[in-house]
């Protein structure tokens, strides 16, 4: 019974570790400068996209329309 068990364990521990090792982590053809102006678009990006929420979850994302001036 465990030998038949094993084969099988092993077969797929096999093909999962091939399989996240052939996708690699680095970006092919991209120098490290691209890399890492990639990244800081990203980050940057995120930060606005973060400050956009907080702005409509304090409802400040759109002018007011109260005005300025005293109406009756």
């Amino acid at each position: 019974m465990r030998q038949r068990l094993f084969f099988p364990v092993i077969l797929v521990i096999l093909l999962a570790t091939v399989s996240i090792l052939s996708t690699g982590c680095a970006a092919p053809g991209l120098t490290r400068n691209e890399v890492h102006r990639r990244h800081i678009n990203v980050i940057n990006n995120d930060l606005l996209q973060m400050q956009e929420d907080i702005d409509a979850v304090l409802w400040i994302d759109r002018p007011k329309r109260l005005s300025s001036m005293m109406v009756r």
